[in-house]
């Protein structure tokens, strides 16, 4: 099946509307009334690009690069009809029913586990090691004092 495809350009300025407080709220709306329009006419909402192009502000200012956003819609081609897949028809077959014989087996015993002695009890890595006591602070010289008048 085929589609033709319409890009119409996103609102830029949202209107004040009843019921919208914040400016996110105008942009949803203006898109909302921009999507319904064109789904009057059958076509569905795709999405929605950002284009770069080169825009000049004035006549001696240098182009700038600015995104413009175009919401893209489809509809089907009227043109062709919808293809549908008809399969042939398959004369069915009788196949023999298998045999299925019941299978008896013994329930296998829990495993239980094994309790084992140790000679030494389950320490962590950590005790293990040793940690070097850190070495005491020499100061040399006069110890220093805190300024006056800050604390």
């Amino acid at each position: 099946m085929g589609y033709e495809y319409k890009c119409v350009g996103a609102p830029e300025r949202a209107k004040r509307r009843r019921g919208a407080k914040s400016r996110s709220d105008r942009v949803a709306k203006a898109v909302e009334e921009v999507i319904a329009a064109e789904a009057v006419d059958g076509w569905e909402y795709q999405r929605t690009d950002l284009i770069p192009m080169e825009e000049k502000a004035g006549f001696l200012s240098r182009p700038q690069e600015v995104h413009r956003a175009v919401l893209v819609f489809r509809r089907a081609l009227a043109s062709q009809p919808p293809s549908v897949h008809i399969p042939a028809a398959v004369a069915p077959v009788a196949a023999p029913a298998p045999v299925v014989e019941p299978v008896t087996r013994e329930p296998e015993p829990a495993l239980q586990p094994e309790a084992e002695e140790r000679e030494e009890p389950i320490r962590l890595a950590a005790e293990n090691d040793e940690v070097p006591t850190p070495a005491p602070r020499v100061t040399i010289g006069s110890a220093r004092k805190a300024p006056s008048g800050l604390g």
